[in-house]
Formats: structure tokens, sequence, C-alpha cells
């Protein structure tokens, strides 16, 4: 049985930018250029929605949660054992909480000369891998130190942590997690000694990644990196009936694309879709909503400069209104253009939002738009597909040739794959490395 969420987030994946659903108006006074805008779904599958919601949430944690301060990428993994257990979102949160207990606990400990010190972070759950795979993980940005408050000063103390430390903390990881497994009845004290037995346990913790204080724009990338979506649209490529995606990064086997199905792909996809109403992103510690210690951290953040842009982009996104300034502001973000600077280089501005059925109609048939938008076929019994019905007269009921349901196109590519692992974090040139 599929999820009512999931459903609900292909009906209105297929809707996202269709002008005849509905649109903005975008006028220019000077030389009277017009063009339409389509309203997007704003839905957890879409490639292009989750792309602008990656790009508000850096901008967000940069500019109004994180000083001045350096921070951390831990990076979470598990086993294959438990993963089937993480899709049950209950067992997920417990997990991160967990993870994000342990995290803090070495950071406080690195500094054992600072009484009353809190740290902080900002947890991201991704529940895929590189290969589209279900493959649940976490990404914590973490301050690199801890904060001390005396009386109205606010003090950032850094920490000290050794590769040791991390590989304790590892450690600490694997037994807190089981022996949450066991407890909830999951896992036998046998399958955990069992599992602990093992040389290399199937958890992995990487804390390599560190970014300065002074880097915020490297700051940003790497929170767009924790947050990006699962997959990207302009990857996909048609090879006959089948579809290749190409990876955004070489497999253990060396494999750049994979071939699928196109409904495969689809059950793929459908896996990766967050459970609805689930943040997908946590504050711990001292950026916790309710922290003491958090006005005082978010005021430094806001009093820090942030990325650079050019002086005209951002006095047209003060200028816009409340509905358009997040869009102005994120499309200067992305591509430093200006998204209301008409080609004569006067302002253009939305001047209606169109919603009506009759009034879309109107204005794209005047145009020539289509003025309708494909749906999903009906829901159809397999029973009266009769599927399922032996043929008579053979050896095993079925048939001794079948023809392909495609009458063209070149076979496809074989790309397979032995295993389904894949590291949930890489290098980017953009990180620096201690």
């Amino acid at each position: 049985m599929i999820p009512f969420y999931v459903h609900r987030e292909f009906q209105g994946f297929i809707k996202c930018g269709i002008l005849s659903h509905g649109f903005a108006c975008v006028h220019c006074n000077a030389c009277n250029k017009e063009f339409l805008v389509g309203f997007s779904c704003k839905l957890r599958l879409c490639p292009s929605c989750c792309t602008r919601n990656m790009v508000e949430t850096a901008a967000h944690i940069q500019e109004n949660v994180i000083g001045p301060h350096p921070v951390r990428q831990w990076v979470v993994s598990f086993p294959k054992r438990i993963r089937h257990y993480l899709q049950t979102d209950a067992i997920l949160q417990k997990v991160l909480r967990i993870v994000a207990n342990e995290i803090k606990k070495k950071v406080i400990a690195s500094r054992p000369d600072i009484s009353n010190s809190e740290f902080g972070a900002v947890s991201f759950i991704q529940r895929f891998g590189n290969t589209l795979n279900y493959h649940p993980h976490f990404h914590f940005i973490v301050v690199d130190g801890v904060f001390e408050k005396n009386g109205e000063t606010l003090t950032f103390h850094e920490a000290i942590l050794t590769p040791d430390d991390i590989a304790d903390t590892q450690d600490a990881i694997e037994n807190s997690v089981l022996r949450f497994f066991n407890r909830r009845g999951l896992f036998d004290n046998e399958e955990v000694e069992k599992i602990l037995g093992y040389e290399n346990t199937g958890f992995s913790l990487d804390a390599k990644v560190k970014i300065q204080p002074w880097d915020r724009t490297g700051l940003e990338k790497l929170i767009r990196y924790c947050a990006r979506p699962a997959f990207a649209s302009e990857n996909l490529r048609w090879n006959g009936p089948w579809l290749n995606y190409r990876l955004p990064k070489t497999c253990h086997t060396g494999k750049t694309f994979i071939t699928l199905d196109p409904i495969e792909f689809i059950d793929k996809i459908a896996m990766l879709i967050p459970p609805a109403r689930r943040h997908r992103h946590h504050y711990h510690g001292a950026f916790a909503p309710n922290s003491a210690l958090r006005p005082a951290i978010t005021k430094t953040a806001i009093e820090t400069p942030s990325i650079v842009i050019s002086t005209p982009v951002q006095e047209t996104a003060q200028k816009t209104s409340k509905a358009s300034f997040t869009w102005a502001k994120l499309i200067a973000r992305i591509y430093e253009a200006d998204p209301l600077l008409c080609d004569c280089g006067k302002e253009m501005k939305i001047i209606k939002i169109v919603t009506s059925p009759t009034q879309i109609w109107h204005i794209l048939s005047k145009i020539g738009w289509p003025t309708t938008a494909p749906d999903f076929d009906e829901p159809q019994d397999l029973v009266e597909w009769e599927i399922c019905q032996l043929i008579p007269g053979t050896v095993d009921g079925f048939p001794e040739e079948c023809d392909l349901p495609y009458s063209s196109g070149p076979d496809p590519p074989e790309c397979h794959f032995s295993d389904n692992i894949d590291s949930p974090h890489w290098e980017d040139s953009f990180i620096q490395y201690d």
C-alpha cells in the first residue's frame, strides 16, 4: 500500500511550473515586456523546489544561526543490518538523538577546563545514496568548540579534537545505537555481540571537513551540500525505453551511470521521500529554539558579514514585496543576477497572480500555450488486465516467445552493481581539511 503522502507528492510534482495550473504575470513599464512565471509545487520530491529549499536553508543558517566560529562536519552512516528499521520515523529520530548526544559529549569533553559549557549543532537527515538507493545517514554541522556564558558575556572556546577522539566517538555511537535496538527487542544480546565482534561493523563516522571562521562562502556551500535534494533532474537521460541516471560521483565499482526501467526509477525515488510533516533538519544544544544562549549566538551571526552580492541586486531584493523577496534573493544568490531586471535596464514588477481557470484559459489560448496539463492515468485493477492467467497448451503456462512492448530503441548498456554500498560523504574542492 502506497502511503498517502507519497501519492500526494507525485500528484503535486507533475503540476510544478505548469502554466495551466496558475502563474504570475511580470511586466516592465518601460518597454512593455511581459512573461509568465508558473507556480512551484514546494514539495519534497521535486528537484527544483528542493534546490530552492536547499539554498534558502543554507542562507538562513549561515546568516542567522552560525556566527564567526569554526565548524566541523560529522557524517554518520549505519550498517545495512539496521537500515531497514530506520525507515520507521520514530526509530530514526531516536537514533538521531543518540548520535547527537555522543557528539555533544565528545566536544564538551575536549575542553574540560570550561565549566557550564554547551555545544551547538545543526543536523540533516539524508535518506539517499549515490545510486538512488535507500541509505539513511546523518550530516551534522557542529561548531568546533563550546560556548560559555558569564553574565551577559558569551565566550567561545575552540575544541581540541584528535583522530583518536573521532574513533572513540564512533565506538560510543556503535554501542549506544546497538543497545537501543537491544532494548527495543529488535536485536538480542548474541546478535549485538556478533556485530561488535566484526572488524568492520558497518558504522562509519567521518569528521575531516572543517570550515574556518572567515570562510562564510565555504560554510554556505557545506550547508547546501548537507541539504541537497535526493536527485538532480538534469542527470536523467532517455536511452530508448530506459532511463540513464548519471551518478553525481563515480561509484566504488567505477560506474558513472545506472540504467533503470521508468517504473523502477519511480519506485526508487518514492522510497526517498521524507514522511509528511517531519523536519528535514534539526537544531541541537545552543542552537535549539528553547536554548537560553541562542539569542546571543544568533546576534553574532547576524552581525557577521555575509556573502558579497552586488549592490543593485541587494537593493532590488529589498524593494520587492514579502511574497517575492525570498524568490528574488535566492535567485541572486544562485546566479548572481537580478531576476527582476529587464533587458532594457529597468525594473520589472509582478502585476498579477492568475488562479482563475477562466482567466488561465483566456491568457494561454491567446498566446498559443497549452491550456490543459497531462494528469495521472486512472487507477487500474490488476485483475482486469488478466496478466496472471496461464496460457493453455504450453509447458509452464507462459508463452514460448514474448514480444517486447517497445518496437524501437537501442539496447541499454549493461550496468550491474555487485554491491549497494556507497559512502555518504566525499571530499569537495571548496572545503578545507585539517
